[in-house]
């Protein structure tokens, strides 16, 4: 089977590139898969040196650019490099008619995961990462999601559209899946994992040719990876590393980090970051994928409520018995922090929803053929 996949893979954004990763290797089961070069205005501005457009609020962002300018060429140089040693690409599609002609030579088109039918993530309603697009025989959905956006009814009637002409449907969050079958009406919506996490700690160390450090105390770090730093994660980090005793490695790109730090990484490379958390101590979030690879490698861990995205965090937690491990206040960080967690059980019930994902996966993706072995690109 030829199967072509769109999504976010050209961003400055290490769970898009992971997940693009991920989702590429899930698929190589089922047939040759290639990525499409397809990147949308919003997504590619991200790689810009400097970022400037209309917007009033660039301007603060081109002076942060223009500031950590050197670290910033480190990091895209990196990125581009990780995009061209692990994702197998079709040639560049810049219109619908290059989209449509592409498609015409696969089997099946998927589209997933990440927040390709969120606006506020690709700049406008991108209808061809619901596969308007494809001429392709079959129309996949795996794993993506709407982030917490909701839709306008001018955007439902687009959407709906859309949607209606796919084969096999599966979403990231819980939530995505209830508003899209109300308005599908009787199609069916599934919800599956996000594809970084359909890969085990050995599978992501073996992809990205990785290894764990032998444990010692003077190797052990408190990772931090946020989004949007508010109070509470700052309080948060500084109680935590109190508590702990532990210096503080922090992956941030923004060269103002508000807390103290004992090492701070501005240029990570998605293969560092897989490799810091790897090798964490203790890791505190307020991101989806941070909660994710503390989860999926068994890192104690702390997410602290984050300013958005609470519905694919908290549902994530929910589903492997860790919600405990969401923090919505100061107070909680003390009791949570020496709480040990039971990752014998809850990677039990990971890989049950494993198992769910690979089950909508075979039913989505029914061939003659055997399934292979995971590639690892």
């Amino acid at each position: 089977m030829k199967i072509a996949l769109i999504t976010i893979h050209h961003a400055n954004s290490y769970g898009g590139t992971l997940q693009a990763l991920a989702s590429q290797n899930v698929l190589s089961r089922y047939g040759d898969v290639n990525i499409i070069d397809y990147k949308s205005k919003e997504l590619e501005s991200t790689l810009k040196l400097i970022r400037v457009n209309s917007n009033p609020r660039s301007i603060f962002r081109a002076g942060k650019d223009f500031f950590r300018i050197i670290p910033r060429r480190r990091l895209i140089a990196k990125f581009r490099e990780f995009m061209r040693v692990h994702y197998k690409l079709t040639p560049a599609c810049q219109d619908l008619q290059a989209l449509q002609t592409l498609s015409s030579d696969f089997d099946c088109v998927v589209c997933g995961s990440d927040q390709i039918w969120n606006p506020m993530i690709t700049g406008e309603l991108d209808l061809n990462y619901m596969l308007a697009f494809s001429r392709a025989k079959k129309k996949i959905s795996f794993s993506s999601s709407a982030g917490s956006y909701h839709y306008s009814d001018e955007e439902e009637l687009k959407v709906r559209k859309a949607l209606s002409t796919f084969d096999s449907i599966s979403v990231r969050e819980e939530d995505t899946a209830r508003n899209l079958r109300r308005m599908l009406g009787n199609q069916k919506v599934d919800h599956t994992l996000d594809p970084t996490l359909m890969l085990n700690k050995q599978e992501w160390m073996q992809s990205l040719q990785l290894s764990s450090q032998a444990p010692g105390t003077a190797n052990k770090y408190i990772l931090v990876y946020t989004l949007k730093k508010d109070a509470l994660i700052r309080e948060t980090i500084n109680r935590i590393r109190t508590v702990l005793g532990l210096r503080v490695v922090a992956i941030d790109q923004d060269p103002f980090l508000g807390y103290k730090s004992d090492r701070h990484i501005m240029d990570a490379s998605p293969v560092d970051y897989v490799s810091l958390f790897a090798n964490a101590s203790f890791v505190i979030t307020n991101s989806f994928h941070g909660t994710a690879f503390a989860l999926n490698f068994g890192i104690p861990f702390v997410t602290a409520l984050p300013e958005s995205g609470l519905n694919r965090i908290k549902g994530l937690l929910d589903k492997v018995g860790l919600t405990d491990r969401l923090v919505t206040r100061l107070s909680d960080v003390n009791s949570v922090v020496v709480k040990p967690i039971d990752f014998t059980r809850s990677h039990q019930q990971l890989e049950t929803l494993r198992q769910a994902t690979w089950n909508y996966l075979d039913g989505a993706l029914a061939s003659k053929i055997v399934k292979k072995p995971i590639e690892f690109s």
